[in-house]
């Protein structure tokens, strides 16, 4: 099968398409046949070599996590899935699964969800490591309604979401983004946008019940200052000095600090699938062909994009 590979840890240089053998299905495991993938952050940071220590140094390595195809193969005997079903989900590189960026792959069933039929095929490959990452942080901000928000980062991939999800849940959004993005922030249904080209992000003239920190670009010392009483800073970087940052708020009374991050559970995918299907929450999604994920990795790391980018795999 074809599948997008790194050969070793590095730069853009060690990506390559190349025939790599068809996985065979092992108990407890599925076989997808994979029609997209989405690119989020980690795919190039794993590709320089920051978690080896996880992914272990064993090559070819096929990258990719988050997904939507159709099983061909289940030999997962509790699970609720069966050939021939469409699914989406994520493919855990990070405990050395293979990828998404293939024809197929094999996964243990665990953060993989049946295709609602009200969610589109493409949409469902993009919402899943960005939607869950938002979820976890936006459910730890609760109650919600009414809130003042600030969201930093708002049209990146997991802002752009956590943006909408806010909105939707009825609170007043200011969004953060570069002056370039400035119309895709107020298509979100925002109150206000701060170009952080030209603003001061922080202005001591305005407090917020929450910022929601996507782009990991502030810290609590700072954004602590622009909180209401019992405001929460809520960040999805999930670094040591977040770690040191979270330890610290908790020693200081009215204003918390929290972390955005990947969960998986599934009462977090049922919300994540009500709000795409019912409440109108959406990627923003770009699309490339698979033989132009070489490209789809450089426009990634350069950030000069919006949402997700969806890499189309079956060519149908």
């Amino acid at each position: 099968m074809k599948a997008w590979v790194i050969t070793n840890y590095g730069g853009p240089e060690v990506l390559e398409l190349m025939d790599i053998e068809k996985p065979k299905c092992k108990d407890g495991k599925l076989l997808v046949k994979i029609h997209y993938a989405a690119l989020n952050p980690y795919d190039f940071k794993i590709r320089d070599g920051f978690a080896k220590w996880m992914t272990g140094k064993k090559f070819p390595k096929v990258l990719g996590g988050d997904f939507m195809g159709e099983i061909v193969e289940s030999n997962a005997k509790k699970s609720q899935f069966n050939t021939g079903q469409l699914v989406y989900g994520f493919a855990n590189i990070f405990m050395r699964e293979q990828g998404s960026l293939a024809e197929f792959t094999m996964i243990s069933p665990k953060y993989v969800r049946p295709l609602p039929d009200n969610i589109d095929s493409i949409n469902a490959s993009a919402i899943t490591s960005a939607g869950l990452t938002a979820i976890s942080g936006i459910e730890k901000c609760k109650p919600l309604s009414d809130k003042v928000v600030l969201v930093n980062g708002a049209t990146g991939g997991i802002g752009h979401l956590a943006t909408q999800i806010f909105v939707e849940q009825g609170c007043d959004v200011t969004a953060v983004c570069s002056t370039k993005n400035i119309k895709v922030a107020e298509s979100l249904g925002v109150s206000k946008v701060i170009d952080y080209k030209n603003e001061e992000v922080l202005s001591k003239d305005t407090m917020y019940d929450i910022i929601y920190d996507a782009a990991a670009k502030l810290n609590f010392k700072k954004a602590k200052k622009q909180l209401n009483k019992n405001g929460i800073y809520c960040t999805t970087e999930e670094g040591f000095t977040a770690v040191k940052s979270l330890i610290w708020s908790k020693f200081i009374l009215n204003k918390k600090m929290c972390i955005s991050n990947f969960k998986g559970k599934t009462t977090e995918f049922i919300k994540l699938e009500s709000l795409v299907s019912k409440k109108g929450v959406n990627p923003i999604v770009s699309n490339y062909s698979f033989s132009q994920v070489d490209k789809a990795f450089k426009t990634l790391e350069e950030g000069s994009f919006n949402g997700k980018l969806v890499i189309k795999v079956l060519e149908q």
